[in-house]
């Protein structure tokens, strides 16, 4: 191995401290593979130079006869949960665990992460109905403020909840059934509300039947 070559995708608008640290020590350690036999390097002495959580391997690619070509990326926070200590948990789009700190605030932009209130249980959960929401409204921090998860005992199923800034709830029953169909319905209906419709009342998402097909959104 003679080249290795590393692109570094990144999001503050300025270079963050830590961030900028973990990229540095992962090109070192990149570095030092110089000289192996590529064709016997191992995928796992790639992935074993970044060590930290605020940047990770999206890609690389072995270029016989004697490079390799890394593309990092920076982790972007998106979500905080309160801790036992009243300390907020702060984590990446795809629920990574960054640090821990006393504001809510995201050093970019000094606006509010989105706070999860739920438990360990169905975080996971709440994790892939923001995905799928983000997917499919192209953005979720400047829309919604937290998510909170609870039960229906007259419907009997499980909720989880998005609470908008403008004053709308998104309320997806049985959450972990269709998820992403459920908030496709949702999008669409969102799209046919007043703008007065939007300071106020929910949007449920249910499922009215065992496939995708059956799963309906609608404004009370």
């Amino acid at each position: 191995l003679r080249n290795v070559n590393v692109e570094y995708i990144y999001y503050s608008s300025a270079a963050d401290g830590e961030s900028d640290a973990e990229y540095l020590a992962a090109v070192e350690e990149l570095n030092a593979l110089k000289g192996e036999n590529l064709m016997f390097l191992e995928d796992e002495r790639i992935l074993d130079c970044v060590t930290g959580n605020r940047v990770y391997i999206e890609s690389y690619k072995k270029v016989f006869p004697c490079s390799v070509e890394v593309v990092l990326r920076e982790r972007v926070e998106q979500y905080v949960r309160r801790n036992s200590q009243g300390l907020y948990d702060v984590y990446d789009v795809n629920g990574v665990y960054l640090e821990t700190r006393a504001s809510a605030l995201n050093p970019s932009d000094s606006s509010p992460d989105v706070l999860l209130d739920v438990d360990d249980r169905v975080f996971g959960s709440a994790i892939e109905i923001c995905a799928h929401f983000r997917d499919s409204f192209g953005s979720i921090r400047d829309l919604v403020s937290s998510v909170t998860a609870g039960y229906d005992g007259i419907l009997e199923t499980s909720e989880m909840t998005l609470h908008m800034y403008s004053g709308l709830s998104i309320v997806v029953c049985d959450y972990d059934e269709f998820t992403a169909e459920k908030i496709q319905k949702v999008c669409e209906e969102y799209g046919k509300l007043s703008e007065a419709q939007k300071l106020k009342g929910a949007i449920y998402a249910v499922s009215l039947n065992d496939d995708a097909e059956g799963d309906y959104a609608a404004y009370y």
